[in-house]
């Protein structure tokens, strides 16, 4: 409602004074170790196959992927730069009564990364070769397509020029999952998979906030506690380490 609000959709926000009801936490699905390399192995050769990766090795959202320019990416330091994110937003059909509103149509909008989100992330090789790749892809695609926009997008039509919608990315994981005999996950349970990998691997929870984009450790820790094997220990680690004293203002 705060969006809609800010979108010019409503004059006012209706549910302002209402009740706040705790977060559900969401529900985490990932791969094991043989199911991840089996989706690695049959991507490879599809269109998705560097978006996978930013979501696996990088933790990056569908929108923070999606919105990845070529220009954002740091061939001689192997970093990309999160600046934006791609979502889909409503445009709703003209009503002079305001009464029964429908959405007209539906359009790519770039915004701001979520709050904190900012951030720079070096890429393994893996991703870093995927990406020149893709720009020499690109490079192609806009000398043999006559209608090619040359909009930049590292996720884009290959007809058109276009950024992909982002719901197609979870549509080809909805589709390929199946037919490869492994689960089907979303795109953000790659997103997951990443964070998992960080915590096996014993990385401070605060370098894992920061990687993820999230607002604090504390996110974090509310997110993958159940998958933690030393919760009692990542506890100790956020009560000494996030004291009163380091939030305030100098």
């Amino acid at each position: 409602m705060k969006d809609a609000l800010s979108d010019g959709f409503i004059s006012y926000n209706p549910v302002e004074g209402t009740k706040q009801y705790k977060k559900k936490k969401p529900k985490i699905k990932i791969l094991n170790k043989e199911q991840l390399k089996k989706l690695l192995l049959f991507a490879q050769f599809d269109n998705w196959y560097l978006e996978i990766l930013l979501g696996v090795f990088c933790g990056l959202r569908k929108g923070e992927i999606m919105g990845l320019k070529f220009q954002d990416f740091d061939k001689e330091k192997s970093i990309i730069r999160i600046r934006r994110q791609l979502v889909i937003d409503p445009i709703l059909a003209a009503n002079p009564n305001a009464v029964n509103v429908k959405v007209e149509k539906y359009v790519l909008t770039e915004k701001p990364p979520k709050k904190n989100s900012y951030r720079n992330l070096r890429v393994p090789k893996i991703i870093a070769e995927e990406l020149m790749n893709r720009e020499a892809e690109y490079e192609v695609y806009k000398k043999v397509k006559t209608d090619f926009e040359e909009l930049d997008y590292i996720s884009f039509n290959r007809d058109t020029g276009k950024p992909q919608i982002p719901n197609s990315f979870n549509s080809y994981l909805q589709r390929q999952c199946p037919k490869n005999a492994i689960p089907t996950i979303s795109v953000h349970a790659l997103r997951h998979m990443f964070a998992t990998i960080l915590i096996e691997r014993t990385v401070p929870l605060i370098k894992i906030a920061a990687l993820m984009g999230h607002d604090s450790p504390h996110t974090t820790f509310e997110i993958y506690c159940d998958i933690m094997d030393e919760r009692e220990k990542i506890l100790a680690f956020i009560n000494n380490t996030f004291t009163p004293e380091i939030l305030e203002v100098h």
